[in-house]
């Protein structure tokens, strides 16, 4: 890397500040980097859920498999910006390919997967190209410093994912009917339907979308602070910055040729420094640290438990036998869940297809509209008198079951009569519209009526009265059960 290109101002940074530049830097790219991070996740969020629309919960899962896969984008970009430039969209279009088959997308996808610290040493497979051994010993040195960093770093963006995942679902159960929360939030964590199970899947893209940008700018600042203390850049930057100023005065080396035979006689005067003798070399090395150029201090301070400074010889083979362990264990469990991962693939292609089929060739029911299964719309389902039996229940508290089987008899007259067919999803308002284009008039409105009472009485508990319940059955008897 080509440090005196770099944009930002590089000097050796604690952690958390490293963490703070690397959010810095995502503000000050966050089209390109949300952009083209955010196109890449929702593309694949929604080919997954295309392909496996009957087992969501699969689909979200591999979302979250592939987050190396879209965390490749956002190093790509980031790694732009830091040289002081925002890459075009297509640009980031162009380098998708090399992204995806030449940058290790594989060792990521893998036994590297399941790594705390996956932000941090993505570089080393994407940046500098490293593989095998040398990927390894090259990891080995950076994690000597900010790897305790870099696992906070992913479990406050893992928390933030799942606030926001939480944090809408709260909001869509406050359109739930009022006093069934608890009912709502043991469907979204024990049985979610297909809306809710879509729902949750487009509010986990959200949280990707929104938070893993910043996850992967974090461990990126991380990784270039880490080089920034093994190699000096902030010494060799001085260093450059030093050369250019001595060219740009160039013309000051006619000066100092002018004034050689002074510095001849400098040279041979008592007061200057004889490297041969160990004295005048001790009091040389103090005369050069005395002068200006060495006045400067840097403080540097490191947050660490207190008995760290006592304990560290001994913990330190301790914490590296630990780091081994997991490592190890990570990369096993990665190898073991790979044949896990396909055979679940296999088994949910398998039964979605068996699903397609079945529902394609099941038969529908006589008389009801075959996609509709939110309300039994059978006729034998329904009493031979459908008036006096919604009476009957009304009279015995039941409103909402009266007024349920009055709607399940329109909506089964309606059928029978226009040859309806109503979606699996319809709702209470799409049901009217149908109805609606189906059947005009009197008929078209005394639905509407009795659909108004049924949302009312549902959803908003507000039960009709007697004469309003008395009316609607005197005008479903006339309308809607008067045999055409």
């Amino acid at each position: 890397m080509e440090t005196e290109e770099i944009a930002v101002v590089v000097r050796p940074r604690g952690s958390l500040e490293a963490a703070d530049l690397g959010f810095a830097l995502a503000r000050s790219s966050w089209r390109p980097l949300f952009g083209a991070h955010a196109a890449v996740v929702i593309s694949l969020s929604l080919s997954l859920a295309l392909a496996f629309r009957s087992n969501l919960a699969l689909a979200a899962a591999l979302v979250w498999w592939l987050k190396p896969l879209y965390d490749r984008v956002a190093l790509h970009v980031l790694s732009i910006a830091l040289l002081g430039r925002a890459p075009a969209f297509a640009e980031i279009l162009a380098a998708l390919p090399r992204l995806v088959f030449r940058s290790g997308l594989l060792t990521s996808l893998t036994w590297l997967r399941l790594s705390p610290t996956r932000s941090f040493f993505a570089p080393v497979l994407q940046l500098e190209g490293l593989r095998g051994r040398e990927r390894v010993r090259r990891v080995r040195v950076l994690a000597e410093r900010e790897s305790a960093a870099a696992v906070g770093l992913m479990l406050v963006c893992s928390t933030v994912e799942l606030a926001v995942v939480v944090a809408g679902l709260q909001l869509a159960s406050t359109f739930w009917p009022q006093g069934r929360g608890f009912e709502f939030w043991a469907a979204a964590l024990t049985h979610p339907d297909a809306p809710l199970a879509a729902l949750e899947l487009a509010l986990y893209v959200l949280a990707i979308c929104a938070v893993e940008p910043l996850y992967v700018a974090g461990g990126f600042a991380l990784y270039i602070n880490r080089r920034v203390w093994l190699e000096g850049w902030d010494v060799e930057l001085a260093f450059r910055r030093l050369e250019r100023r001595v060219r740009a005065l160039a013309v000051l080396a006619l000066l100092f040729v002018a004034l050689l035979p002074a510095a001849r006689a400098l040279a041979a005067d008592d007061t200057t420094c004889n490297v041969d003798s160990p004295v005048d070399a001790g009091e040389c090395i103090d005369r050069v640290l005395a002068s200006p150029d060495f006045d400067r201090d840097a403080k540097v301070r490191i947050w660490r438990p207190r008995a760290f400074h006592t304990n560290v010889q001994l913990l330190s083979p301790l914490w590296h036998a630990i780091a081994w362990v997991l490592s190890s264990a990570t990369r096993v469990g990665a190898w073991l869940a790979l044949p896990v991962v396909a055979a679940l693939l296999f088994v949910a292609i398998a039964r979605g297809m068996r699903f397609g089929r079945e529902r394609d060739s099941r038969p529908p029911p006589p008389g009801a509209s075959p996609l509709f299964r939110a309300l039994d719309l059978r006729p034998e389902s329904l009493p031979a008198d459908v008036v006096a039996a919604a009476r009957a229940r009304f009279a015995a508290g039941d409103a909402a079951g009266a007024l349920s089987l009055l709607y399940r008899g329109a909506l089964v007259e309606l059928a029978r009569r226009f040859a309806l067919r109503l979606p699996a999803s319809a709702t209470e308002g799409e049901c009217e519209r149908i109805a609606s284009t189906a059947a005009a008039g009197p008929l078209a409105q005394d639905f509407a009526a009795l659909a108004r009472a049924w949302l009312y009485c549902a959803y908003a508990h507000r039960a009709p009265s007697d004469e309003e319940f008395d009316a609607l059955c005197r005008r479903w008897a006339a309308g809607l059960g008067a045999r055409a």
